[in-house]
């Protein structure tokens, strides 16, 4: 058994001069793994994103918390959007006295790709009928996204209400010897927000550029743009924070070649959407976004566990911010009936 001070270093260590990672761990499906920062400061200090909503991560991070003489009515929490992985924690921190800070466009919608709010899931039957899973066509399917809410019984994918001040780009968050600026990183989500370091050159990149991992553009909702939000957030990390230190909630850490990283991503996603053109221009008539994505990524059946659902979920979402993109550029159509949207060639 590791002894404490033995935890603590496993658990945490000094990534630059004053910022501690801590990596946390969930037993989820799919996502199961996050890396969040400590930035002590004077009187102050600073959280970068929870973690997920489990035990064992909320023991970890008050580990790390004592090690570095930080109290939660002295910690302010700065949440790059709000998925179960980066907020889960939150409304527990608040309630021990912490700050919290979001942009609040995240809090537009109570369901979305990877997360429910605060018990509401009334969003949960319009953002599956959007992408064509409903009770009366795909019984089976959308019975399996209704239940695997239900069944959250620990609730680690529920965020909970939390109260939070709202984070505008160009807000400045001073700790130690760092004074970040707010940067808007829309794209994964609408608000996703990440922190500039302008003299040290040292971007919070949250869920944005990944090493290895082609980050998902995550909505099932209509003209939100977000696929092209995020190509030109791509275009601007590699031109506005060309040279900056790129630190990420996922994967290694720092980004490695990041210009290399980014344009593995945009074409892995011009592939997607190119096959995705490909399905739309043989089809025989219009098709929901749950059809594309099962010829795209080659599903044929329904899914067999929480996992296998969790990964359709992703391709969905997926394929759903492709479409919106090849609609936005003219290459396709959409149509609307009963809630469900159709997607076709011009």
């Amino acid at each position: 058994m590791l002894e404490e001070k033995d935890r603590e270093r496993e658990d945490m260590k000094e990534i630059l001069p004053g910022i501690f990672q801590v990596g946390l761990h969930s037993h989820l499906k799919g996502i199961s793994e996050i890396k969040v920062y400590f930035i002590p400061g004077q009187g102050r200090s600073l959280l970068v994103d929870t973690g997920f909503r489990d035990p064992k991560c909320l023991e970890v991070l008050e580990r790390s918390m004592e090690s570095l003489g930080i109290s939660p009515e002295n910690l302010d929490v700065f949440l790059t959007h709000k998925h179960h992985d980066h907020c889960g924690l939150a409304y527990l921190l608040a309630k021990r006295g912490a700050r919290i800070y979001l942009s609040p466009v995240e809090d537009r919608h109570c369901y979305d790709c990877l997360h429910y709010s605060h018990g509401e899931s009334d969003d949960q039957d319009e953002a599956l009928r959007f992408v064509g899973v409903t009770e009366e066509g795909t019984g089976e399917l959308w019975k399996l996204f209704k239940d695997m809410v239900i069944a959250d019984k620990e609730g680690e994918l529920l965020i909970e209400k939390f109260p939070y001040s709202p984070v505008l780009a160009g807000d400045i968050f001073q700790y130690g010897e760092y004074r970040f600026q707010a940067v808007s990183l829309s794209g994964h989500t609408l608000g996703q927000t990440g922190l500039f370091e302008e003299d040290k050159r040292i971007l919070f990149t949250a869920d944005q550029v990944l090493n290895g991992i082609v980050p998902i553009v995550a909505t099932s909702y209509k003209d939100e743009g977000l696929l092209n939000r995020y190509f030109l957030s791509l275009r601007q990390i590699k031109e506005k924070y060309k040279g900056c230190t790129l630190i990420p909630a996922h994967s290694k850490v720092p980004v490695e070649n990041p210009a290399a990283t980014i344009d593995h991503i945009v074409f892995s996603y011009l592939e997607k959407i190119n096959i995705m053109k490909h399905i739309l221009d043989h089809a025989r008539g219009p098709m929901t976004v749950r059809q594309v994505a099962c010829i795209a990524y080659g599903v044929e059946k329904i899914p067999e566990n929480l996992e296998q659902l969790m990964k359709l979920k992703m391709m969905i979402s997926k394929t759903f911010s492709c479409l919106e993109f090849l609609y936005e550029q003219d290459f396709a159509l959409r149509t609307e009936r009963d809630g469900i949207l159709y997607w076709e060639s011009p």
